[in-house]
């Protein structure tokens, strides 16, 4: 079973609940044991526990498989591109993150970091933080360029596609038209926007399935909501994660850690928040 979440934001206590719950004994006996964790991106900035985290991180990968791309803000600090939102108390915890600690980020032969995106044929997920869309596909009508990249791209809320300052806002027939030229039969996992969604096509309907009441439980002394997505045959999903670190929020106190997991047998994602 999969472990799923995104935008941590270097708020080690966020990561901490997420990983209590998932890996009580109380959580296995429900939905059974985690053998895979796989990180959306921004693991870095906002928060005030970069190390902890990624040290953390870095601990987890040697016990399970993992799956981690790249989110903007981990690119913004991995290349010196200022992004908004980080305190002072954070900035100066990222200052004193060393080499050893930024070893969770594979440096590529070209200078880059880590991977955009990332296809896993075999369960049919294709990994991204922000949105699948191939940026050379994109025809630019100027603007920042790297706000075009898989790290920056948006779920349109508007029904077209657009450049702004916040990113490269698809709709999602063009994220499902880039995921099928990789899978047949697929499930987009993203995060960046910091609130869960979740859109189905099929044929060619598309359909937004998140109109539907969560469920309440309580596993290891935590108060649980529940959104279960039952995956059909035949049909192809795009599920967005809410904020994993509530220190990523623009004001931290209104937000709780949220997470997701992948069953087989029935195919299923379900996702969850953790509201105390």
């Amino acid at each position: 079973m999969d472990l799923v979440f995104s935008d941590i934001h270097a708020d080690m206590d966020g990561l901490q609940a997420i990983l209590d719950v998932a890996f009580s004994p109380e959580f296995a006996d429900r939905y059974g044991a985690i053998d895979r964790i796989i990180s959306l991106g921004d693991l870095l900035e906002r928060g005030t526990g970069p190390q902890q985290v990624l040290q953390k991180m870095s601990e987890l990968s040697k016990s399970y498989g993992m799956i981690s791309v790249m989110g903007n803000h981990d690119e913004g600090f991995l290349y010196k591109k200022s992004i908004s939102g980080s305190s002072f108390a954070s900035l100066k915890a990222h200052d004193l993150l060393t080499a050893q600690d930024l070893e969770f980020f594979r440096e590529n032969g070209d200078g880059t970091f880590g991977d955009q995106y990332v296809v896993d044929k075999k369960s049919g997920l294709f990994c991204v933080h922000g949105g699948p869309v191939n940026p050379e596909k994109i025809e630019k009508g100027g603007g920042d360029p790297w706000l075009y990249q898989r790290t920056w791209q948006r779920l349109s809320e508007e029904g077209n596609e657009f450049y702004s300052h916040y990113g490269y806002h698809y709709t999602p027939s063009s994220a499902f038209e880039e995921a099928r030229a990789h899978l047949d039969g697929c499930i987009i996992l993203c995060g960046h926007q910091h609130i869960e969604a979740a859109i189905r096509q099929r044929g060619e309907e598309i359909t937004n399935i998140w109109s539907f009441q969560p469920t309440t439980e309580k596993i290891a002394s935590h108060l649980l909501q529940k959104h279960e997505i039952p995956i059909e045959k035949n049909s192809n999903y795009l599920i967005r994660m809410g904020l994993g670190g509530p220190q990523g929020h623009h004001t931290g106190a209104l937000a709780v850690p949220h997470f997701g997991i992948i069953q087989d047998s029935p195919r299923k994602v379900s996702l969850f928040s953790i509201e105390r």
